[in-house]
């Protein structure tokens, strides 16, 4: 599979950031492009459901 390299910007501090990006890698590595997509989607469009992910994984 090919590598491709992108450049982003991503709001918080330093640490913030950083760990958001590492989360983002590593779903990106685990996850298809489908089922990112379809995550995306669903958390911009159905927040019951990102809280009831939320309080599944034990976060706030």
């Amino acid at each position: 599979m090919e590598k491709h390299k992108f450049s982003i910007s991503i709001s918080g501090s330093k640490k913030e950031a950083t760990e958001k990006i590492n989360g983002l890698a590593v779903l990106a590595s685990k996850l298809s492009a489908d089922t990112i997509t379809a995550l995306a989607k669903l958390v911009k469009t159905d927040p019951a459901k990102v809280e009831a992910a939320k309080h599944y994984l034990g976060v706030s």
